[in-house]
């Protein structure tokens, strides 16, 4: 999941499905809004997963996204005042419900998630519905196009030099013309093919899908600096899930801990284009020479990434030597 605090600034943050306090019920399977799931404890040699409790579903949201626990309204901003929050994710109903409840909050949903339906549509029927679904691929592709010129038309508006400022406002006003034409197509056709009688059941499916996420898919339209999906986030969390997966998870607090204070450093360099190895090889370097002691006060500052020289980051940017082969 991402969001968006206030004025908009993207965040890692990962989202949940479910009714606020009371949501999220137990159903003995997994994926709500991706299809039937698996049954919990169906890998072999593996105990069954317990599900999460209602209330730990909402907990987990409200201290992530800052949100009261009891009323799921968000909390007060630093100053006291109101904050205004933006959740991109898939259609879990945690965030689904939080949205509902929360003044404030706004949901936008995942076009990837919602292609992906019409995917397997296709797939559940490829010779009755290959070209219904390629046409709904179309249709999409196109949202996307006209996204991605508002995107970049909201930018070069942002603050243009006094000359280009009328070409600038120009340019997004068309932007947002040819986004209202893309969603328009798509809307005119869902209602349409909702309404055809005949049509087969994991289209049906799909358009129900599209019908219910309908409103956290527009909403994109006042959001143009956030991406239209959240794969950036869900690509940026998948080392660290697949390797809790692979550890078998934490298994108590301490470690838990540890690990997202492993992650959290690396995702920081990551994000400023450091190479890993080089990066933590010349920290751990410096912590060898401090006598095998963590660094401390200006030696640590200095491996912060926004503290570093232009020098220091340079280096750290290039991946690591190659081994010496060493004559025999």
């Amino acid at each position: 999941m991402g969001t968006a605090d206030g004025n908009c600034r993207e965040n890692g943050l990962i989202q949940r499905q479910g009714t606020w306090k009371a949501g999220c019920r137990e159903t003995g399977k997994s994926g709500l809004a991706e299809g039937p799931g698996k049954p919990a404890g169906s890998n072999p040699g593996r105990a069954p997963r317990p599900y999460p409790t209602p209330s730990r579903s909402g907990a987990v949201l409200a201290r992530h996204a800052g949100l009261h626990e009891d009323t799921g309204q968000l909390l007060p901003a630093g100053d006291g005042g109101p904050r205004s929050l933006v959740i991109s994710s898939d259609f879990y109903a945690v965030y689904q419900s939080a949205g509902k409840k929360a003044d404030g909050l706004v949901n936008l949903y995942c076009t990837a998630h919602v292609r992906r339906h019409f995917v397997r549509a296709g797939d559940a029927s490829p010779a009755q519905l290959r070209y219904w679904t390629q046409g709904w691929l179309d249709l999409i592709r196109d949202l996307y196009r006209a996204h991605d010129e508002l995107t970049a038309a909201w930018q070069g508006n942002t603050a243009p030099p006094a000359r280009e400022k009328r070409a600038a406002a120009e340019r997004l006003e068309k932007a947002y013309k040819g986004w209202d034409a893309a969603i328009g197509v798509i809307d005119v056709t869902r209602e349409t093919q909702m309404q055809a009688p005949g049509l087969q059941e994991p289209a049906k499916k799909a358009l129900a899908t599209l019908d219910r996420e309908w409103d956290g898919l527009i909403a994109h339209r006042d959001y143009p600096m956030i991406s239209l999906d959240n794969n950036l986030a869900e690509r940026t969390i998948r080392g660290p899930v697949v390797t809790r997966k692979n550890a078998g998870g934490s298994h108590n607090g301490d470690t838990a801990r540890n690990a997202a204070v492993i992650w959290t450093v690396t995702a920081t360099a990551t994000m400023a284009s450091l190479n890993l190895p080089t990066y933590l090889a010349a920290y751990l370097d410096e912590c060898g020479r401090n006598g095998g002691k963590p660094l401390a006060g200006p030696a640590l500052e200095r491996y912060l990434p926004w503290n570093a020289s232009p020098e220091d980051l340079r280096t750290w940017a290039q991946p690591p030597p190659a081994a010496e082969t060493l004559d025999q």
